[in-house]
């Protein structure tokens, strides 16, 4: 390689490589190849001097792959057979098990330098990168290094972890031994040993035998704690000596990969600053497998800058990102079950097939297969607690969506009552618990005679509006559909952290409308329940045309404010409405009200008050008691008009709520 010279303010690297490991190694190797070097500068960023001299890479594959990946001059090992010993000695049919030495592989990549216009930097990046039109500019050790192409491999961080990942450490220590004994079957690997202390983790060991006499035997944990040399150097002298043999060990291989289920944290700097190796997601999680997928993303990057396109990498099957956090998760909160688990699977499902499926080259069914023969408590369990997890993570207006979605296919099915069932189950769980709150959102309660004082007052605005009802009802309707449309529109926009004014307004009165005048038969049956309530005559003389014209500049003004606000929630929320409208009304407004807006509701005040949601369930407890017993009362004896009444009831109840709401929110929001 030709010595580092100072970079000149004036001078543009082709590219530049960060980091000089196996990923980048083996883009070089493959750049270098295809004639994509000839006539280039290169810079190459990379504080240590060992790179991956010390390292030991494994892969399966075919040898029609090896050869296709540009790897065949650096296998120096390969096995046809897996052991898993006193479980298993399989052939892997067309594969192969290979192994490549670092030595090697950093040796091929200097003598490949050797031949370029290459300057090194033995040192780390200083700042963030600066981007121009023409370059990319970032400094190292002192040095202004401009570039047109950057291969990134520095390790990622990670995003925090949510409640369905986990975070563990693959860590190993090994030794490369010579035996006096020809010892070894030159035959076969050993893939895991479990016949070893496990030490709250999983652990085994692997060997690779080189020679009858010469072998890697190296120990492996998956777990929490990092293994330290003294415990891997204990636990390889027992098991060495199991040979019979006496040994000397020529080296000793010592390593640590991150096994993180979290989402990758890695700036995004533009088509011509191109991630690898980890940094890329090409580190399967699980197993802390990355080679094989290092050597194809080679070609992949080679093809794409060969013929002048972006680089594009194939996203990671949902599925197998899912059975990664099931592992890691059982790994990491029963890690005495690893052993349990990998044993049960290598004895009950061909090595070749477990090897096809941690490649991710398996189909469903063979996936299926797979997990049927493993503890299946175990994974169910992990099971649905991702996927409770996951669905939780879903923003809000996911749930009706999809809820209507359902409904609609239930009510064709004739099965509507396991719609009408859960929408009960979520009105008393959380529709009638989140106004059972009120009493939090305003001042501190510290004593019963301030919670009476409360309740009294809450009662009394209810009252209030009771007595309007009975003096006018069509005054009271239309205020009842005011100041829901603008308690519902406040609601909504705080969610979605829109600004609140006649937008917010004018959305509820939308969104009302869109429920109303969809369902205006059933509206009509429900307001002719009203007592004394004339303006449902209007509502009958209303045409057919003129009624299509409000349906028309509902849909209309919905899409305007969410062109307006360029907001994705807003025309979700729209559709699903105008989907509902295949419902009844009460079903209808009864997605919208549960699963939006006192979900989001709900959300607003355990955000607000700190608390979480079990906290809040036992506040709201006997208030939620107290509006249910009220609102039962009134179903079972109030008679012929008793939807009617239940409609005035509602409304009594909901004024001191949607001002105790509104107070609650200009309180949060000023802090």
């Amino acid at each position: 390689m030709k010595q580092p010279t100072l970079a000149s303010s004036t001078s543009v690297y082709d590219f530049l490589f960060i980091g000089l490991g196996a990923a980048n190694s083996l883009l070089i190797l493959s750049l270098y190849k295809n004639g994509l070097f000839d006539g280039k500068t290169i810079a190459i960023i990379e504080p240590s001097r060992k790179l991956t001299d010390e390292k030991t890479f494994c892969f399966w594959s075919t040898k029609e792959e090896v050869v296709a990946l540009n790897l065949d001059e650096l296998v120096s090992n390969s096995w046809k057979l897996i052991e898993i010993p006193g479980i298993t000695k399989e052939n892997i049919n067309s594969l192969h098990y290979h192994h490549v030495k670092g030595p090697d592989l950093t040796n091929k990549t200097k003598e490949v330098l050797s031949q370029c216009e290459v300057n090194y930097f033995q040192s780390t990046l200083d700042h963030t990168p600066t981007l121009s039109s023409n370059y990319i500019e970032v400094t190292t050790g002192g040095s202004v290094v401009r570039c047109r192409k950057v291969f990134d491999s520095r390790p990622p961080t990670f995003s925090k972890l949510q409640k369905s990942q986990s975070s563990l450490y693959q860590s190993f220590y090994g030794w490369k031994i010579k035996t006096d004994q020809p010892v070894f079957d030159t035959s076969s690997m050993v893939l895991m040993d479990f016949n070893i202390p496990q030490h709250d983790a999983t652990q085994f060991v692997y060997v690779l035998p080189f020679e009858s006499d010469t072998a890697l035997v190296e120990l492996t944990r998956f777990g929490k704690e990092i293994l330290t040399k003294e415990e891997a150097q204990t636990i390889l002298q027992e098991h060495v000596g199991q040979l019979g043999t006496t040994f000397e060990k020529l080296e000793e291989e010592v390593g640590v990969i991150p096994m993180h289920s979290g989402t990758l944290e890695v700036a995004d700097y533009g088509d011509n600053w191109i991630p690898t190796g980890a940094r890329a997601n090409l580190l399967k999680c699980s197993t802390g497998y990355a080679f094989h997928n290092m050597a194809e993303d080679a070609i992949l990057q080679t093809k794409a800058l060969k013929n002048n396109q972006k680089p594009v990498r194939e996203t990671k099957k949902s599925r197998f990102a899912f059975y990664d956090r099931l592992l890691l998760k059982i790994l990491s909160n029963t890690p005495l079950q690893g052993k349990r688990v990998f044993e049960t699977l290598f004895k009950k499902v061909p090595v070749s097939t477990v090897l096809k499926f941690l490649r991710e080259k398996t189909t469903p069914s063979e996936e299926v297969f797979i997990f049927s023969k493993l503890p299946l408590k175990l994974f169910l369990t992990a099971a649905s607690k991702d996927i409770y997890h996951q669905i939780s993570r879903l923003p809000i207006l996911t749930l009706p969506f999809v809820f209507t979605t359902v409904a609609i296919l239930l009510s064709f099915l004739q099965l509507e009552f396991i719609a009408w069932g859960v929408l009960a189950i979520g009105f008393l769980s959380v529709g009638l618990a989140h106004g059972a709150l009120d009493h939090l959102t305003s001042r501190k309660i510290k004593s019963t005679k301030q919670l009476i004082s409360f309740v009294l007052s809450y009662l009394l605005k209810g009252a209030l509006f009771g007595i309007v009802w009975w003096f006018s009802s069509d005054v009271a309707l239309v205020l009842f559909l005011l100041y829901s449309a603008w308690h519902f529109g406040q609601a909504d926009f705080k969610e979605w952290n829109l600004k609140q004014g006649w937008q917010s307004f004018l959305w509820g009165v939308i969104l009302l409308t869109a429920i109303l005048f969809f369902h205006v038969e059933e509206l009509s049956g429900i307001l002719m329940q009203i007592p004394n309530l004339s303006s449902v005559d209007l509502l009958h003389q209303i045409p057919s045309s003129e009624l299509i014209l409000i349906q028309v500049l509902t849909v209309s003004s919905g899409l305007i404010l969410a062109r307006l606000n360029r907001s994705t929630n807003l025309l979700i929320t729209l559709i699903y409405l105008l989907m509902a409208s295949q419902l009844s009304l009460l079903m209808a407004f009864g997605i919208y009200f549960v699963l939006q807006h006192s979900m989001n509701g709900w959300k607003h005040l355990s955000l607000g008050l700190n608390k979480q949601t079990s906290v809040m369930w036992k506040n709201a407890l006997p208030f939620t008691v107290g509006g249910a017993g009220i609102l039962i009362y009134f179903l079972l004896f109030a008679g012929e008009n008793h939807i009617g009444l239940f409609f005035i009831l509602l409304s009594c109840l909901s004024l001191p709520h949607v001002f105790s709401m509104h107070h609650f929110y200009q309180l949060t929001s000023s802090k």
